[in-house]
């Protein structure tokens, strides 16, 4: 049987890749798994295959989730195709040249984009086990760090959001990273404060004493 080998580019470097080989009877769903493990990455969003021409321009929408097949209002106005679940579609069905390409897209709000093309077909080995990655070339990036935005570009709920998220900072350093706008009052001031208070209050009770005094002098006087 025949196998096809795909190259796997990730779209913001594409001297970063992965050559995959997959059966031609293997489905999408297969064809995602084996992208997600290549790359290291945690197979826990969304994720779509679009079928591409020469110029990556998206065609037909192969997705992951059955949640994420109905299309919404913009995708219905433009009549785009019905979408097709990756668990239900073989390879083979969309191969339509020798270079056949396709845009796979994973975790749509930070937006993984991967160009995929096909490179060769080859015959099959009964000594693998497929899909299988042939060949890797290039780090593979962290998948989360498209979503460490710069503090100064966040909202300030947004801001305070990512604050509590951080396992490092104490409570007692959250409390100092917020800005008031008010003055900080050092404990020094405080303690200095606090002493001309008792301050004060010890000349009011000396000064009610000698006031005392004078008025019982005044009565014996009298006598």
């Amino acid at each position: 049987m025949a196998v096809y080998r795909f190259r796997v580019c990730l779209e913001e470097n594409e001297d970063i890749y992965r050559d995959i080989d997959i059966r031609t009877v293997q489905t999408f769903e297969q064809f995602h798994n084996i992208i997600q493990d290549s790359f290291k990455f945690d197979n826990k969003h969304s994720a779509s295959f679009f079928v591409s021409d020469d110029y990556w321009r998206k065609g037909q929408e192969i997705t992951l989730k059955k949640e994420d097949l109905p299309l919404d209002e913009e995708e219905i106005r433009k009549n785009v195709d019905p979408k097709k679940l990756m668990a239900e579609v073989k390879i083979a069905k969309f191969i339509e040249q020798p270079h056949q390409r396709f845009v796979y897209v994973y975790d749509p709000i930070v937006q993984w984009n991967f160009l995929i093309e096909m490179i060769k077909i080859a015959d099959e080995s009964p000594k693998v086990t497929y899909p299988v990655c042939i060949k890797t070339f290039g780090t593979a990036p962290k998948q989360y760090k498209q979503i460490n935005m710069a503090k100064e570009e966040l909202s300030p709920d947004l801001a305070m959001a990512g604050l509590l998220n951080d396992l490092e900072v104490e409570d007692e350093e959250i409390y100092k990273t917020i800005d008031t706008g008010e003055e900080a009052v050092e404990e020094a001031d405080i303690n200095s404060l606090e002493g001309e208070e008792g301050d004060a209050d010890v000349e009011d009770e000396n000064a009610e004493e000698e006031d005392a005094g004078d008025f019982t002098f005044d009565e014996e006087e009298d006598h």
